[in-house]
């Protein structure tokens, strides 16, 4: 009995170190995901404040260089995220800014291009975060010089993480994360990593979308591994050897596939010709894109023919003419032990409202549970 007491008195230190070691697990919440239709609508009060480390409200932007959110109360509301903390005090609530489209257009290059500019979104963050009770920001600029961007946003990026970080501390330590691309054929030109791996605490690496509607051929959105082709392995190759700590690299699992329409629907296999993007789920509603909560009813009923590439470490399915590429328990599960053996910060998940949240397939948040009981135990 001693003894068990004692265990369980360690159990709450454990999980502390492991979360600040190689067992973060950081969730993207998509704040306007309750608008989705019938089993797909999410609320806060769908979370499981336990599951994740991390928690991350998506998206705020940026107004004249100061930060802004459209929905700070109220359905989803940033108030209502933090107060989650309640549940479970260890986790850290942060806020992102940014994403694919908030991202678009001149705003991001021009809030970094002087000091001036840089300080009136630095103190308009600071007040932010103190006013919600936030443990932190996210910059989600997709991407520096990209997307009405210029040159000198490489450059300036670093500048205001260096910024963000200095004021950070004087205020007693908020996190400064960021998401970050990662093909070398952005980072190359976006990103000076060595100088923004020193100034973040981690590096959320979107690690997906390696296939989706720009191309004619079916693949795997979030390969682990593949030969001569972009994929997790390659990817978190690229970033370590261009200078970034590995325990500062937390690596992205989407709750989703992307699927095509098969040209010849007895052509299945990967790398098949298309002929164009997916039909949309009931609850995302867009073509191309199906969340883990929308097909898994379908797959577990047989409705599918599933396949595991061995290679890639990735599953597919196709039906008639509709094929996927996703992410499911197993592959979860490699990837964790990927991120385990590679000695990484830890998993990051995009997003937590995509994953199977009502249990309909199988016991609640499949995919986040196999990334816990690999990495969180």
């Amino acid at each position: 009995m001693r003894l068990l007491i004692f265990l369980f008195a360690l159990c709450p230190f454990a999980w502390a170190a492991n979360t600040t070691s190689g067992g973060k697990i950081v969730c993207y919440f998509a704040s306007w995901s309750h608008k989705r239709k019938g089993n797909g609508s999410f609320t806060v009060s769908d979370i499981d404040a336990s599951i994740c480390s991390h928690f991350i409200w998506s998206f705020a932007t940026i107004q004249e260089n100061e930060i802004a959110v459209p929905n700070r109360n109220g359905s989803n509301g940033i108030r209502e995220f933090v107060a989650l903390r309640s549940r479970n005090p260890r986790a850290k609530f942060l806020v992102a800014v940014g994403g694919a489209k908030n991202s678009k257009g001149p705003k991001y290059s021009n809030m970094v291009s002087s000091p001036r500019s840089r300080g009136e979104f630095i103190n308009s963050s600071v007040d932010f975060l103190k006013q919600y009770n936030l443990d932190g920001l996210d910059m989600d600029w997709e991407y520096p010089t990209f997307h009405g961007g210029v040159p000198s946003d490489r450059e300036n990026f670093v500048l205001l993480l260096k910024e963000l970080k200095e004021r950070f501390n004087q205020e007693g330590g908020y996190l400064l994360t960021a998401a970050l691309a990662p093909n070398q054929r952005v980072a190359a030109k976006a990103y000076d990593i060595p100088g923004i791996s020193q100034h973040v605490d981690f590096i959320n690496l979107m690690t997906y979308n390696f296939y989706g509607a720009w191309k004619t051929h079916t693949g795997h959105p979030a390969r682990l591994q593949g030969s001569g082709e972009i994929s997790v392995d390659s990817s978190v190759k690229y970033w370590l050897d261009g200078g970034t700590p590995k325990e500062k690299l937390v690596i992205g699992v989407p709750t989703y596939g992307k699927s095509w329409t098969l040209s010849d629907p007895n052509n299945h296999d990967v790398g098949a010709p298309t002929s164009g993007v997916g039909q949309p789920g009931p609850y995302t509603q867009t073509p191309g894109t199906l969340a883990y909560n929308e097909f898994c009813e379908q797959i577990n009923a047989g409705q599918w023919t599933v396949e595991f590439d061995q290679q890639a470490k990735a599953p597919y399915a196709y039906k008639g003419d509709q094929w996927i590429g996703y992410e499911n328990i197993q592959s979860a599960k490699d990837k964790a032990n990927f991120i385990r053996n590679s000695e990484l910060g830890g998993a990051m998940i995009w997003t937590i409202d995509f994953d199977d949240f009502r249990g309909r397939c199988g016991e609640k948040y499949g995919i986040l549970r196999g990334l816990n009981d690999v990495l969180r135990n």
